[in-house]
């Protein structure tokens, strides 16, 4: 099988700054060759990646855009020799970045390669044909916003590389904002209490859920996207995203399977190609900011618990959904990096008060959900008002404390998830009502109360 070498995949046409330049200027280089970060050179051998995250953040922070590159603390690049070959970085591009900066014998910066560049090598036979991305959808968070919101408002939401945010207006999707939309924006001064529909990217561009992997990988190419907006095509709902990581994950996990098929002298390289895929499951399973499970593992476990129920009638599970109080006000105070280290914080405590068996995972924004297995409503009740005062204790920089408002629900007998989850999450509105801070437990014949205000 052949693997190419990364010179043959490598950008040569780098778009490249010294250190002593200003964030403006490497703004002004990415808007004008329409790309979303810059390579830094740092000297000796060192290369940094300045990418349109870095640059919101700054433009809304303390230091704005004329501090010199050097001073902003962007990511490190890998560096890879150009004699490689594909195997030998599957390593290299672990990081949230996806990209390695390609060097030449002496050391001098020869390229750079992505996700991309990895993408458009792959043998479309390789990327079995016939499977749809229905089968291997994993459920990002789709960040939505309505289009009279401020762009200000919406710039300080795209954090990360592959960050991009669906526009809506009266329920319908109009239009998406990307990372590559925030460096046009940030170079043309736009004004930020412009309502982010006039400067979105328009119309809104989705697949079906039917389209095959190959599809995709040629659709991504041909759109230069970095996601593909995923939508069920009987009920016309956006139901996902799928990212180039999420892509060559697929290819990743296909190499190994045909790697052991091969003789034993290959065994290096199978064990490389599932240590890959392993991480990749674990990237997929896991929120990126907290460390804890996502909405996607949490939804998987409750499936695995219900069935479980099937089997062993007369053992119940509950689960716990709570939802830090007020926390706007903790974003709109401090900002956005305090409001995640409060969200890290409460995470790692939550997680110190569980058993081994327990599941904490993030559900949504300040929103956190707890699964419980082997445990009835009255012992889940006794777990939710432990977290709840024990909260309350957690002293937190800056912010001082906060509570939280918790819904607690046990299984009822062939009660699906979805409804198990709506019964704890009514709980936790009427804990809202009610004036936050404390635990309510859902019955059979509760019902969904108005939102309060979070």
């Amino acid at each position: 099988m052949f693997f190419p070498p990364i010179a043959e995949l490598a950008t040569t046409d780098i778009v490249s700054v010294s250190s002593e330049v200003s964030v403006s200027e490497a703004l002004r280089q990415m808007a004008a060759r329409n790309v979303r970060n810059i390579v830094v050179r740092r000297g000796e051998g060192r290369y940094g990646l300045l990418t349109a995250p870095d640059v919101v953040k700054l433009r809304f922070g303390e230091k704005g855009l004329g501090i010199a590159v050097g001073n902003v603390e962007c990511a490190e690049l890998p560096v890879i020799p150009q004699d490689y070959n594909i195997l030998d970085m599957f390593d290299q591009l672990d990081g949230s970045q996806g990209y390695a900066a390609v060097v030449d014998g002496s050391g001098d910066l020869y390229g750079i390669v992505s996700n991309s560049d990895i993408l458009g090598s792959l043998d479309p036979q390789l990327m079995l044909q016939r499977q749809c991305l229905g089968d291997l959808l994993k459920r990002h968070e789709i960040k939505t916003v309505h289009a009279a919101t401020p762009l200000a408002d919406v710039l300080v939401q795209l954090v990360q590389a592959d960050d991009a945010v669906i526009v809506i207006d009266q329920e319908a999707e109009i239009g998406i904002l990307t990372t590559q939309d925030a460096v046009r924006i940030l170079q043309s001064d736009a004004p930020l209490a412009d309502p982010v529909a006039a400067h979105m990217s328009a119309p809104l561009h989705t697949v079906g859920h039917g389209l095959t992997v190959s599809e995709a990988i040629a659709t991504l190419h041909e759109k230069h996207f970095k996601r593909l907006v995923v939508r069920d095509s009987d009920s016309g709902r956006i139901i996902g995203l799928i990212t180039q990581k999420d892509l060559i994950g697929v290819a990743y996990s296909r190499w190994a399977d045909l790697m052991r098929h091969h003789a034993l002298e290959l065994q290096e390289v199978i064990d490389i190609l599932e240590r890959k895929a392993a991480r990749l499951e674990r990237m997929a399973t896991t929120d990126a900011l907290t460390g804890i499970a996502n909405r996607a593992r949490f939804e998987e476990l409750l499936q695995l618990e219900q069935q479980h129920c099937l089997r062993v009638p007369g053992q119940p599970f509950s689960v716990i959904l709570f939802d830090i109080d007020r926390f706007k006000q903790i974003n709109d105070t401090w900002g956005h990096g305090q409001g995640d280290d409060v969200l890290k914080t409460i995470a790692r405590e939550v997680q110190g008060l569980l058993r081994t068996a327990d599941t904490l995972a993030r559900w949504g924004g300040e929103e956190f959900a707890v699964l419980l297995p082997r445990t009835d409503l009255d012992a889940a009740r006794v777990v939710a008002d432990k977290i709840c005062g024990a909260l309350g204790q957690v002293p937190l920089e800056r912010v001082g404390t906060v509570t939280a408002s918790f819904g607690v629900a046990t299984i009822e007998s062939g009660e699906p998830g979805a409804a198990l989850l709506a019964r704890a999450d009514g709980a936790l509105y009427e804990a809202k009502r009610r004036g936050r801070n404390q635990v309510v437990q859902a019955r059979a014949t509760d019902e969904r109360v108005a939102d309060p205000g979070r």
